[in-house]
């Protein structure tokens, strides 16, 4: 029966919890990005700190993919936040004296990002099963208002506490609040039909990867459309690791005013998950708009290191608008034409080619970034984006359309 409102138990309760992870995860994610710089003064071991981290996103998807298709995803949700609470609120006890040290941070990072593909995977597996039929661009509006507002809001206060009280503080708090988003997740009650559908046609690890391989190959809108956000992340990673030793090593421009950007780049996301909740998209324009905003993203992120102050807060809401259209209508256009019973598989074939995009740009941003002016490397890595945005998406356009211009 279709639902007449967005507002179900299982929306509202994952909602819930994602706000309150989402809370301690931006304080978290500012405090080591802060950290690690200040600590080591360096570009290079800033972004050798990012690629590593990342290294989970290209090891595990494949492996975790399978098993996320197998088994119940909010279980896997719910242990997930149970255990990262448990060793946070650990790691804010050994790091309560103000304790440093590269490679114990860098392994940490991995334990961090390792539960994160796992979680990230499941999450967006389960997800689309929340949405009431009929609503997946509201649902998705939603969830894509949730970081934006907690980056607004709680991103200053994140600053306060960690100057102030260091990172454990962080560890802390973070630890508390995912115990409080697992109890959420818990109340969720959902018919997961792919685990009954793999106990009635047990298949082998290997079996389940080559079927998930075998219908992207089959699916040329989908694999295009993954292919190009490998270049797109490629790009944009390397102009966000730039950014912040772009304004810690201004003449002029301070780390106060790099803060009060990302304030305006998260509050143009703000204003689009708004746009998108009250109007809908119709269906014939989807891929027009995902098109001007992939070529607009590669202009904007490419010029941005070149312009005064106040034209880079109009440039970064821009972006913050604009990366939200992107989301919403990949996400929602994607995660509902694949089959549940292979989206965890799908969804990590995604995770492993954006992450080796994101690495691949951090590490080369970082490197260049030694020896080259900011500005012009991050207008170098953009063009790139914009080559692969006429060599993918426009090549294939009408095989993309078949995705996002659809009735969802």
């Amino acid at each position: 029966m279709k639902s007449h409102t967005l507002w179900t138990r299982n929306y509202t309760t994952i909602t819930i919890g994602t706000i309150i992870s989402a809370i301690g995860g931006v304080g978290l994610n500012f405090a080591l990005t802060v950290l690690i710089y200040n600590e080591t003064s360096s570009t290079l071991l800033s972004a050798i700190f990012s690629a590593v981290i990342m290294i989970p996103n290209i090891v595990l998807p494949l492996m975790i993919g399978p098993y996320i298709d197998k088994f119940s995803r909010k279980n896997i949700i719910v242990i997930s936040d149970m255990c990262m609470a448990a060793l946070f609120l650990a790691v804010a006890y050994f790091t309560r004296d103000g304790y440093f040290s590269y490679i114990p941070f860098m392994l940490l990072g991995v334990l961090i990002s390792t539960n994160g593909v796992i979680y990230g995977i499941a999450y967006e597996s389960l997800f689309p099963e929340l949405i009431p039929e009929g609503m997946l661009q509201k649902g998705y509006s939603i969830s894509s208002l949730i970081y934006p507002t907690v980056n607004t809001l709680v991103l200053p206060v994140a600053a306060i506490i960690f100057d102030r009280y260091g990172v454990s503080a962080i560890f802390l708090i973070e630890g508390v609040l995912l115990s409080i988003a697992s109890l959420f997740e818990m109340r969720i009650r959902v018919d997961e039909s792919q685990v009954k559908t793999h106990k009635d046609n047990p298949q082998s690890f290997i079996v389940m990867v080559k079927e998930g391989i075998s219908y992207l190959k089959e699916e040329r809108g989908i694999w295009a459309i993954f292919v190009f956000f490998f270049f797109l992340l490629m790009a944009g990673e390397g102009v966000n690791v730039l950014l912040y030793p772009f304004f810690e090593n201004h003449p002029v421009w301070t780390v106060t005013q790099y803060a009060l950007l990302i304030s305006f780049a998260t509050g143009g996301r703000l204003f689009g998950g708004v746009m998108h909740y009250f109007i809908k998209i119709p269906s014939h324009v989807r891929f027009n708009i995902a098109a001007f905003v992939y070529f607009s993203l590669s202009i904007i992120n490419g010029v941005l290191l070149f312009l005064g102050y106040p034209m880079m807060i109009v440039a970064q809401v821009l972006v913050g608008l604009l990366s939200i259209n992107s989301f919403n209508i990949r996400m929602s256009s994607v995660q509902s034409y694949v089959p549940s019973a292979k989206r965890g598989r799908v969804n990590g074939i995604y995770h492993i080619m954006t992450a080796l995009g994101s690495i691949i740009g951090r590490l080369l941003a970082g490197t260049l970034g030694e020896f080259f002016p900011f500005a012009w490397i991050a207008l170098f890595m953009s063009m790139g984006g914009m080559v692969a945005f006429f060599m993918i998406i426009i090549k294939n356009r009408e095989s993309v359309k078949l995705i996002y211009n659809r009735t969802i």
